[in-house]
């Protein structure tokens, strides 16, 4: 089983591979099951800079969320609301 703060690592790893927003300032990990597997549901904002829009970043950001697997370590799906959840294919597996 991995450690809340490793899953936040390994979402954290997973959105720069993916060129995904993370909001450095708030990361949360809770445990949740996902279709009988346990995991870490780490939650943070998609913030992406926008030199055009600058106030976007701070006033509106997007919530995001990573799945990570507790047994295997890796992400597993995400989503941008919490009944939105999308697998993610993973060369790790």
């Amino acid at each position: 089983m991995i450690t809340s703060e490793k899953a936040i690592q390994v979402a954290k790893e997973y959105a720069e591979e993916h060129q995904r927003g993370w909001d450095h300032d708030y990361q949360e990990a809770v445990k949740v099951n996902l279709h009988g597997e346990p995991v870490w549901m780490v939650s943070t904002s998609d913030i992406r800079y926008n030199k055009d829009l600058p106030w976007f970043i701070e006033d509106l950001p997007n919530p995001v969320y990573y799945y990570i697997s507790m047994v295997s370590g890796v992400c597993i799906a995400i989503g941008n609301r919490r009944n939105e959840i999308y697998p993610v294919k993973n060369r790790n597996i």
